[in-house]
């Protein structure tokens, strides 16, 4: 009888075994290799939309607020254009909204959320893995900051000369706060700054959207994608607003009556009596 050691049957089913087994190693470590590289290409490409996104959102914001400037250059060259002894015989009434509205500032601001998250940690920046892209985001984060501030400090700075003029109005030539404001030289020529801000403000977003694209070239990620995934979040933004009206939270003062059957001090006192 054969020894069963060199049955070539044994060896068959013994090399089968272990192949499958050597397989089955080999698919499993192979499906989560490729499930963690797929998780990973997908984290990376929400990052980058991410803070793409958070810069081509800022860009639209600098353009509303051009929109908004040119409103007020166009009030501001309709102001500067009145005669003066017309204003000074009609009085301030005709003019009031115009000038609130001239000297209405609009507010520029940025969501930093995406910025906070790309800045966290070196986690963020080994997932993107691309010092390029890192860079150019950086910049185009810093410069959104500049932005905001040399907005707000313009703005400021454009609103004092007419409250200077209102704190103090004694101290300034005409009969009425329009026509004090329309004499000042100051006030007209902050009210021919509108004009350059506007421009300036336009150039900010243009010029950050160049940044970006350089961004999408970097990163793999196609302007089509950055803008679709930027308008689903502002869709997701509205519609979680929802107007208040403050009148939905007046409410008269307590009766007495209300007061003296449930204050404690109230039901002590009475029972007093």
């Amino acid at each position: 009888m054969a020894n069963s050691f060199f049955d070539r049957n044994w060896w068959k089913d013994f090399v089968v075994a272990i192949l499958a087994t050597t397989v089955s190693i080999v698919l499993t470590f192979g499906t989560a290799s490729l499930v963690d590289r797929k998780k990973h290409r997908d984290e990376r490409k929400l990052t980058a939309l991410m803070v793409m996104s958070s810069i081509e959102s800022f860009s639209r914001s600098a353009e509303n607020v051009a929109a908004t400037w040119d409103r007020i250059d166009t009030i501001a060259v309709w102001l500067l254009g009145l005669p003066l002894d017309e204003v000074a015989r009609l009085g301030d009434e005709p003019f009031d909204e115009a000038i609130v509205e001239a000297f209405g500032t609009p507010v520029l601001s940025f969501d930093k959320t995406a910025e906070t998250i790309f800045s966290s940690g070196l986690e963020t920046w080994k997932n993107v893995n691309n010092f390029q892209f890192i860079d150019n985001v950086g910049n185009c984060f810093t410069e959104m900051s500049w932005i905001e501030e040399q907005h707000k400090a313009f703005s400021e700075d454009y609103r004092a000369g007419m409250a200077r003029i209102y704190d103090n109005p004694t101290a300034y030539e005409g009969n009425c706060l329009t026509e004090k404001l329309l004499r000042n030289t100051q006030v007209r020529q902050q009210l021919l700054q509108p004009h350059e801000y506007k421009q300036w403000l336009l150039y900010c977003a243009e010029h950050l959207r160049l940044l970006n694209r350089r961004s999408m070239k970097l990163i793999g990620i196609s302007e089509q994608e950055v803008m679709k995934f930027t308008d689903a979040r502002n869709a997701a933004d509205e519609d979680d607003e929802q107007d208040i009206d403050y009148a939905d939270f007046r409410k008269p003062h307590p009766s007495k009556e209300a007061i003296d059957a449930n204050l404690d001090y109230a039901i002590k006192l009475e029972q007093l009596k």
